[in-house]
């Protein structure tokens, strides 16, 4: 009976450390909502982050409004979003101070052009000029005889703005040529740009199809995750999570942000085509 009864209290001994011991306070006991939004070019990759974060947190939603950048830091500084998602730097001019702009993943922006168009390098002037309407016509830079079609994002976003930065065009690239047709979503921009032998567009690299589009080398070098890393590509840009100062995440909020920035959360990142920032 007494080693029926010591083994009986082992037992009890590990059931108790297995089933007890030390997780309080760990991600199993979180739950809530978490109110997110902002860039559409971090969909792939932040969705792609979200599920997982989901699946081991199965009482934790994290909501994701994809309606641009400036909707993401104008929604994080009211309170709006917890956190908020943007694909460009925060302004410097005041309009954007209150927050705290952490990246988490640099990605390349894609030159990209139908898969019928034989043009084999841009460089930086000559994108400008395609988006200025100094070059209007594709025989112009080495393609057919045929009016360009620049396709471009709408004011406000992070990629419209990166972009504008990169090639040299107006703050926000309010210089754009007023013909040029405006997407405002990645996706659209892919979308527009297979469907139209003639068009030209930019986007996120991590989300481009090589099936619908082709990409341009841009000054000379082709955009891939090791041109990326070894900094040959110059259009590129960071992707940021974006928090307002003097305010505290709820707990699911917090953990998430620590999970993107984990081992776990970059490896994501890079299995989307990104370079993790750590």
């Amino acid at each position: 009976m007494r080693k029926v009864a010591s083994l009986l209290l082992v037992v009890l001994m590990v059931a108790c450390i297995v089933g007890c011991g030390g997780d309080s306070g760990t991600s199993s006991d979180l739950s809530g909502v978490v109110k997110t939004g902002g860039s559409t070019s971090v969909e792939k990759v932040m969705n792609a982050l979200i599920y997982q974060f989901q699946d081991d947190n199965r009482d934790v939603t994290i909501n994701y409004e994809q309606n641009g950048s400036g909707d993401g830091i104008k929604n994080t500084i009211s309170g709006q979003y917890e956190i908020g998602h943007s694909s460009r730097e925060l302004k410097t001019d005041g309009t954007e101070d209150g927050l705290t702009a952490t990246a988490y993943a640099i990605d390349g922006i894609a030159i990209v052009v139908n898969k019928g168009n034989g043009v084999e390098n841009l460089t930086k002037a000559q994108v400008r000029d395609i988006y200025t309407g100094v070059i209007t016509n594709w025989s112009e830079v080495g393609g057919n005889d045929a009016l360009i079609a620049a396709i471009t994002r709408e004011p406000g976003s992070g990629t419209r703005d990166a972009f504008a930065e990169i090639v040299g065009l107006e703050k926000g690239g309010s210089d754009i040529l007023a013909s040029a047709s405006v997407a405002d979503n990645t996706g659209a921009i892919q979308t527009k740009v297979s469907s139209n032998p003639n068009a030209i567009g930019y986007m996120s690299f991590s989300d481009v199809d090589p099936e619908k589009v082709n990409t341009v080398p841009y000054e000379g070098v082709a955009i891939s995750v090791e041109t990326l890393k070894n900094g040959s590509y110059a259009l590129k840009r960071e992707f940021f999570l974006l928090t307002k100062i003097g305010a505290t995440l709820s707990p699911a909020a917090q953990a998430f942000l620590d999970f993107v920035l984990s081992d776990e959360g970059q490896q994501i990142v890079a299995a989307n085509k990104l370079l993790p920032v750590k």
